[in-house]
């Protein structure tokens, strides 16, 4: 019986032996997925796919809209223009945008951009107790997308967290450790729209928890 028992318990030592990721960590991560700073101020909020926007085309009403949603592809759907892309801009950078391309139809567009609704979705997924598609609103930071998720599981790996992120059209990750930013060693990192966190698993606790709720578990303990 002993020797069996400690054959099953080096197995689960073996488990140990997953590749880790090579995703970057440290500060080259945090040059991918930045740290959540101050909050961002309506001004320099940046739309994403979802958002709700008016534009306003002074003296132009058959070119100006209301209450229109960004599609999820990040992009605005306007009379004249046909689709603009809108993501990742601030009201005043799509404003100056939708300008520049009237500038073609008209003689100094005067042009504004609201905000009205602000709904964005980030993916949490991987070793948390409720995996999903969440709705953000404005700032959000990974603790607060992990909260949303009800938190990792008791055998999630704490130093294998990932958001994976979408730049120019190429996806990017980083690799963070939630102890450290727990105890406020590391940065949280900001969470935006269209982010997909991914939480790892720990391998020997899941072995291990695997093999405590086999039933030949218990006819160890027993003898």
């Amino acid at each position: 019986m002993k020797r069996i028992l400690v054959v099953t318990v080096l197995s689960l030592s073996c488990a140990a032996c997953g590749v880790k990721s090579p995703l970057p960590t440290g500060q080259a991560a945090y040059a991918i997925i930045p740290p959540l700073d101050a909050p961002r101020t309506v001004e320099s909020y940046q739309i994403g796919p979802l958002d709700t926007v008016n534009v306003t085309v002074f003296q132009e009403p058959d070119l100006s809209v209301e209450e229109v949603k960004i599609d999820p592809s990040g992009r605005l759907p306007l009379p004249l223009l046909g689709s603009v892309n809108a993501t990742g801009k601030t009201a005043d950078e799509l404003a100056s945008d939708i300008r520049q391309r009237l500038a073609t139809y008209l003689v100094n567009p005067n042009v504004s951009v609201t905000v009205n609704s602000i709904t964005q979705r980030v993916i949490v997924e991987g070793s948390v107790k409720q995996p999903g598609v969440y709705d953000i609103r404005g700032n959000s930071s990974l603790i607060e997308a992990l909260a949303m998720a009800q938190s990792p599981t008791n055998v999630a790996d704490l130093d294998q967290v990932f958001v994976f992120r979408q730049i120019n059209g190429q996806t990017h990750g980083a690799r963070f450790d939630l102890q450290r930013i727990r105890a406020g060693i590391d940065a949280d990192p900001a969470i935006i729209a269209g982010d997909r966190v991914v939480v790892g698993l720990n391998e020997v606790a899941a072995a291990w928890q695997d093999y405590l709720a086999a039933p030949v578990f218990n006819v160890f303990r027993v003898l």
